[in-house]
């Protein structure tokens, strides 16, 4: 008998634990923040700047430029999935769209662009 309720009781943690909703969505795999971040020095003086997209949940996001911690550009844009790939279209009309899918560099999420080279990582 006590075989029996052991048996019940492992089966039965193993039914909850296994039948929670597992579902991956995909989808949400770009949902996040992914910088791009570069510098350069000449005679002394040295100039950083720093690109980050924000992808929330509900297909909006907003990228922002800054140099030497000033922020000089910001948009809002939408992203839908297509595929394997992220279409980004930007509210400001001086921006075109880009696609991004993502990649992995040395255990990293990247962000790449359609021609397979990382715009950003994921902060």
């Amino acid at each position: 008998m006590k075989k029996l309720f052991l048996f019940l009781a492992v089966a039965g943690t193993l039914s909850m634990t296994s039948c929670s909703k597992d579902d991956d969505d995909s989808s949400n795999a770009i949902v996040g923040t992914w910088v791009m971040e570069s510098s350069f020095t000449i005679n002394d003086y040295t100039s950083t700047s720093r690109d980050v997209w924000v992808f929330n949940s509900d297909e909006t996001g907003t990228y922002t430029e800054s140099e030497d911690s000033q922020q000089i550009f910001e948009s809002t844009f939408t992203w839908a999935k297509d595929g394997d790939s992220y279409n980004v279209v930007y509210d400001d009309v001086e921006m075109s769209a880009d696609s991004f899918t993502i990649g992995n560099l040395l255990g990293t999420d990247t962000l790449e662009d359609e021609e397979g080279y990382t715009v950003a990582i994921r902060e």
